[in-house]
């Protein structure tokens, strides 16, 4: 392991594998905004919106995942880059030597979870774009840490395989020319985005099945990031199939309402703007929870939602804003979502009409069970609302409606006088009885 291309490769990986090292390269801040409501609306919206899409809060279980990707990254590199010597036999080789098929691994949770934003992060902690010199002889050689690859519009197995292998040729071309350029760059972990737009219809299975049997054939670790609504898809494919693409999942679960990881991102996203959002991370971190299911995407289209509306008001964004925006029309879709979320958890059965929702991969006991109670007191809360809001008056009613609306007591029409009861007069014996009563007291 003394040799320079060894040292290169496996020491980068090695030093990546510390937690803290991860957590440092993962995370993203940014400089919180100011002024924001001096600025023209669509332009404060703008950059708020940039900043919520920027920052990155790596929770416990991101870490985990990010740790034993770049594990895998760490023992492909140990495998196939023993020293120079062999790493050249294998540039000038008719075959590299790589490992025929590779069964990918499967990223998947609901939408909004983090699938992209964790590839992201890997793009940062594995990132070295360095040369390295084997000899006197040769150039320098890049070395790469790991490459993303969106799939979105390309829809055929041979579209993806071009931009491996930088080229044209049939599908048995490409992939050997990927092999060997992924071999020659020292590409250690492929990262493939956004599979489920590759297909047209929901019986287009066999296209994206076909896509990652392309790239398991590369011969280099990689991760596929898959909504439930694709793994649905591939579990309809035969066994063997299966067996190839599913056999490896990862599933990402949305933060309980009571961990330290969800305050910690909702946090994180008030610290983008704190002269605007107002909220706690603490106090209102359940609230918040139950309006997005603990889903990152959501809170932060709630938050831009909340500031738009504060906006026309000149006022700022605290729980009450945010429960405006949860009420909105612009926040139905995911208002539906979250709801049918907490009933699928409660029923423990996937929503007839959006199985997209429902994980397909048995949940371990105690991930399920967090979720359950965070649904269950989510629930309770809006049925004692519900019931609350039935048992008022038609004044009450009113007033509610008032209050819930954002319209504030001093912009309400005075109150009216209303006249104290009068006694009867003070008699003589009355004035004697306090008199004495006064005087006793002193």
């Amino acid at each position: 392991m003394s040799d320079s291309i060894s040292s290169q490769w496996v020491g980068h990986f090695e030093a990546l594998l510390d937690i803290e090292t991860i957590r440092q390269r993962a995370a993203v801040t940014v400089t919180p905004i100011t002024g924001l409501l001096s600025m023209p609306l669509e332009l404060a919206h703008a950059r708020l919106e940039h900043a919520l899409k920027t920052i990155f809060y790596p929770t416990t279980q991101c870490l985990s995942v990010l740790q034993r990707l770049v594990g895998v990254a760490h023992a492909h590199c140990m495998a196939v880059y023993p020293d120079n010597r062999a790493f050249l036999s294998g540039v000038y080789a008719s075959e590299p030597p790589l490992s025929e098929f590779v069964p990918p691994i499967c990223l998947t949770g609901l939408a909004g979870t983090g699938k992209t934003e964790i590839f992201k992060a890997l793009g940062r902690i594995c990132d070295c774009n360095n040369s390295v010199m084997v000899d006197s002889e040769h150039p320098s050689f890049q070395i790469r840490g790991s490459q993303l690859v969106t799939v979105k519009a390309r829809s055929s197995p041979k579209d993806v395989l071009r931009c491996l292998a930088q080229g044209e040729g049939s599908p048995t071309e490409l992939i050997i020319n990927g092999r060997k350029l992924a071999y020659r760059d020292g590409l250690a972990l492929l990262l493939t985005d956004e599979f489920q737009f590759a297909t047209g219809s929901e019986n287009a299975n066999a296209r994206v099945a076909q896509m990652l049997f392309s790239l398991g054939y590369l011969g280099i670790p990689f991760v596929y990031a898959a909504n439930f609504s694709l793994i649905s898809r591939l579990q309809r494919r035969p066994g063997e199939e299966q067996h190839r693409l599913l056999s490896n999942p990862i599933v990402l679960i949305h933060d309980c309402a009571t961990s330290v990881d969800w305050r910690n991102t909702l946090a994180a996203q008030r610290s983008v703007a704190p002269e605007v959002f107002v909220f706690d991370p603490v106090m209102d971190a359940e609230s918040l929870h139950a309006y997005c299911a603990g889903r990152k995407r959501p809170m932060a289209k709630l938050l831009l939602l909340a500031f738009r509306d504060q906006y026309h008001r000149g006022r700022l964004v605290d729980l009450k804003a945010i429960h405006r925006a949860y009420l909105s029309t612009e926040y139905a879709g995911y208002r539906a979502e979250t709801e049918i979320l907490a009933t699928q958890s409660i029923q423990s059965r996937a929503h007839p009409k959006r199985k997209d929702l429902w994980c397909p991969i048995p949940l371990a006991g105690n991930a399920a069970t967090a979720f359950l109670e965070a649904a269950v007191s989510a629930r309770e809360e809006l049925v004692a609302d519900a019931e609350l809001t039935a048992a008022l008056t038609r004044e009450e009613k009113r007033r509610t409606t008032k209050v819930r609306k954002g319209i504030s007591k001093e912009n309400e029409v005075s109150g009216q006088v209303v006249p104290l009861p009068c006694k009867s007069a003070a008699t003589a014996m009355d004035l004697k009885r306090n008199a004495v009563l006064f005087r006793d007291r002193l």
